[in-house]
């Protein structure tokens, strides 16, 4: 990452940015932050050889909440990584007692000020998934050995160009830390804005990348709700969206808190792809929320099934438990072939799983998958299937044995409201997903001495 000194090519004279904004006049100005206020403004032809004229001017307020670090964060971030759905940097003035920031400008402003618009559902579905692009970049694309942390997602500050494509922004809080672990967590001094941050982060202090995650999930919903994360003239449940989305979804009754412009466009798959990986992006537990690939895979899927892509897509929805223990496995549904039986090796973890299908030939068992090693001396449990039986939501927990992070329990439901299990010991680490009958394609996951690792196929139709 450049340091300051590296910089010195980006720094235009205090004069051009005053002649820019006509001196920082109200007929300039274009918003207010954390940081200061934002002036839109164009450059004089001398400063804007080889950059853009129309600029965004964001002025420091040195008596603000944010000083010098957020300064040359913001700098630094934004000359070391570029990405199209990244705000682009020009440059910056620190001349005196003055601290600007200037960018190109994004003509339509911040997605906050879009919320409650007649925007189609097809345009807020590509916003989202231009900033889930922008943010899965910055978690996994940024540079080798290392993430970036935003630490301060939401709507406001999702800037949107003349084409309606997102572009994150505001990196002055952003944090740095390693991929070389599973969950990056850093120990920091909570930061971020109310009705958006992570409760878990805020509460201990520790920051990971499922902290931005979180917040994210707090943006899908207002895109899909029309509404912003606090609405100050609720003084109950209703206050905060986060609280209110999760109970409508589990409730199934998220119809009653989607904008109605939104609520007459949406396809019914293309809301529940949508609403299953916001609902997973807003889970309590931080190793149960999506990576951002993963988001970015359901919204262009939830995308495609709205605009009518003539296809039967199945998707992976997961993985909980360890992503690096054991080898790779796969039991996955043709569309021929129902899930008969499920058989079930466990005692305090789930040592191994196996399946038997069946389809006009007879009965078909799948390979064990997990119990290697001679690892199977536990309980061994069947769970039998009615011909119209399926498979509507998976409950489970996560463990460690061994030092190795293991599937503990496991609870299935069915179509004909049953709750099969627990079968393992439960432990605090939770997981579940529900999903609608007809979309269960199967498991996928990691397994060796025990099940290290457990996800499932779903497929959407349309």
């Amino acid at each position: 990452m450049a340091s300051i000194r590296e910089l010195d090519h980006l720094k235009i004279p205090l004069k051009d940015i005053k002649l820019a904004t006509n001196n920082f006049s109200d007929s300039n100005f274009i918003g207010q932050g954390g940081f200061g206020r934002v002036y839109k403004g164009q450059l004089p032809l001398s400063a804007s050889s080889t950059k853009p004229d129309r600029v965004a001017v964001k002025r420091l307020d040195v008596k603000g909440g944010q000083g010098q670090h957020e300064f040359l964060m913001e700098i630094v971030m934004l000359s070391s990584y570029k990405h199209d759905n990244l705000v682009s940097l020009v440059g910056f003035s620190e001349e005196g007692n003055e601290k600007i920031i200037v960018y190109k400008h994004e003509v339509r402003g911040s997605l906050d000020k879009y919320l409650t618009t007649d925007l189609t559902w097809v345009q807020r579905l590509q916003i989202c998934l231009g900033a889930a692009r922008g943010l899965n970049y910055l978690h996994d694309g940024a540079g080798e050995g290392h993430r970036v942390l935003h630490r301060d997602i939401k709507s406001s500050n999702i800037l949107l160009d003349e084409n309606w494509e997102a572009k994150v922004s505001d990196f002055g809080l952003s944090k740095i830390g390693p991929t070389n672990q599973e969950f990056t967590f850093l120990v920091t001094t909570a930061a971020g804005t109310y009705g958006y941050a992570d409760p878990q982060y805020v509460s201990t202090g520790v920051l990971t990348k499922e902290s931005d995650v979180y917040s994210f999930g707090v943006v899908l919903f207002e895109v899909l709700c029309g509404r912003l994360a606090m609405n100050g003239k609720y003084d109950d449940e209703r206050r905060f969206l986060a609280h209110l989305a999760k109970v409508h979804y589990e409730e199934g009754k998220l119809d009653e808190i989607i904008i109605p412009n939104v609520r007459k466009q949406i396809k019914p798959d293309s809301l529940q792809t949508f609403s299953r990986i916001a609902y997973q992006c807003l889970e309590s537990e931080r190793k149960q929320r999506p990576r951002m690939a993963v988001i970015v895979e359901q919204l262009q899927i939830s995308l495609e099934l709205q605009i009518g892509c003539n296809c039967r897509r199945i998707t992976r929805i997961g993985l909980w438990g360890s992503s690096t223990g054991g080898s790779p496995w796969s039991f996955k549904l043709e569309g021929h072939q129902r899930l008969r039986k499920i058989m079930i090796d466990h005692n305090n973890w789930i040592y191994s799983m196996s399946f038997t299908t069946e389809d006009l030939s007879g009965q078909h068992p799948s390979p064990t998958h997990g119990g290697t090693g001679g690892r199977s001396k536990g309980e061994i449990s069947e769970i039998n299937f009615d011909t119209d039986e399926e498979i509507t939501g998976i409950l489970g927990t996560i463990g460690v044995t061994a030092s190795m992070t293991v599937i503990s329990s496991l609870t299935f439901k069915t179509n004909k409201k049953n709750i099969i299990g627990p079968f393992g010991k439960e432990t605090r680490d939770r997981f579940s997903v529900p999903w609608d009958a007809g979309s269960f394609a199967g498991f996928y996951g990691r397994a060796g001495s025990y099940l290290d690792g457990l996800g499932c196929y779903l497929k959407a139709t349309i």
